[in-house]
């Protein structure tokens, strides 16, 4: 049950407030004072959903009990009564103080202290919903901001993680890689970089921010790469008879996606296998990519670009694994890469 505080210094006119509210018990309760400082007491250790009182107190004035109630609970509507003696100074304090209603004495009828008491039941109701969704809304946000400097956080987390491919990267873009430490001429040089920018961008996109199942990157690839119609197969196999752990998955992923593009950027048709198997601790992709012989076999024609792109591609990958293996043969390359869970364990 809500209740009502109600102070006025003239005990006859709270014998009168009493008997007028006698008609509305059980429906909120009237707390009665005729000194401010026991007045304020009470509201400092109970809610309040409505306070009334006189302006004029020898004491205290009205505009002191509610500058002060405001302090001490916000949400009790306030509403002055008075006989008005001076009608600017009361104004002034309706004004000022904040009122949700000012009434004046004397009261003839009970509907006179009654409904306005009424009225301000429902205001107080309404400033409760309020502050309730408000408070709602406050946890929400310091939920989400939890959720913000979670994913922040984990974002660092993979930045650091992955700071060598990164760096790798930006690297040849800031020309690091250039042609004198490489042996490129310029054009060369240029077309590794731009092909290190797509590798940096695609990292960044689905492998450094995000963490994907086997499913989702097999079909991400294969979308990429797997064109039968162009005379370009692109195929992977999980081979371990188990699910790839999650916080691998992205590294080799990559891993996958550099073969892929690899092979793209330098032949014209291609059959690429990508096998995940395990070795121990480590979890191993093995890359196969096989190519024609006959006719016009290279996408790129000049010896020293291919030769850059492949260089751009194995440094990447040199940052991407904890360890690297390759080798060719005719019409065939391998590349075999080395996957470890920061546990050391392999599942």
């Amino acid at each position: 049950m809500k209740t009502v505080v109600i102070l006025d210094y003239d005990s006859k006119s709270m014998e009168g407030y009493k008997r007028m509210l006698n008609s509305v018990q059980g429906q909120f309760e009237c707390k009665f004072f005729q000194m401010p400082e026991q007045a304020m007491e009470y509201v400092r250790s109970y809610p309040v959903a409505v306070l009334i009182s006189e302006l004029d107190m020898p004491v205290m004035s009205g505009k002191e009990v509610f500058d002060m109630v405001e302090m001490l609970s916000p949400l009790t509507v306030r509403i002055a009564m008075t006989q008005i003696k001076d009608v600017t100074r009361t104004l002034e304090i309706f004004n000022h103080a904040r009122l949700f209603k000012l009434i004046l004495k004397p009261f003839f009828l009970a509907e006179d202290i009654v409904n306005p008491i009424k009225e301000a039941l429902k205001y107080h109701e309404a400033l409760e919903k309020e502050e309730s969704q408000r408070k709602k809304m406050e946890d929400e946000l310091q939920r989400l901001n939890g959720i913000i400097r979670e994913l922040s956080q984990r974002l660092e987390e993979k930045k650091w993680k992955h700071t060598g491919i990164y760096n790798v990267a930006v690297g040849v873009i800031k020309g690091n890689l250039n042609s004198e430490m490489k042996g490129m001429d310029a054009a060369a040089s240029g077309y590794a970089a731009a092909a290190c920018e797509e590798l940096l961008q695609e990292f960044m996109r689905y492998y450094m921010y995000e963490e994907h199942g086997y499913q989702f990157y097999t079909e991400h690839l294969q979308k990429l790469f797997h064109l039968p119609r162009e005379g370009c197969v692109f195929q992977i196999q999980n081979k371990t008879e188990r699910p790839v752990p999650r916080e691998l998955m992205p590294q080799i992923a990559y891993g996958m996606f550099l073969g892929g593009y690899l092979c793209q950027q330098l032949l014209i048709s291609y059959r690429a296998i990508m096998l995940i198997e395990t070795e121990k601790s480590d979890y191993v992709l093995r890359m196969f990519c096989q190519f024609s012989g006959k006719g016009e076999m290279y996408r790129i024609p000049d010896v020293k670009t291919r030769q850059a792109v492949r260089e751009v591609i194995e440094e990447i990958a040199k940052a991407l694994a904890t360890d690297m293996v390759r080798g060719s043969r005719d019409q065939q390359f391998a590349l075999k890469l080395y996957f470890r869970r920061e546990d050391g364990l392999s599942e």
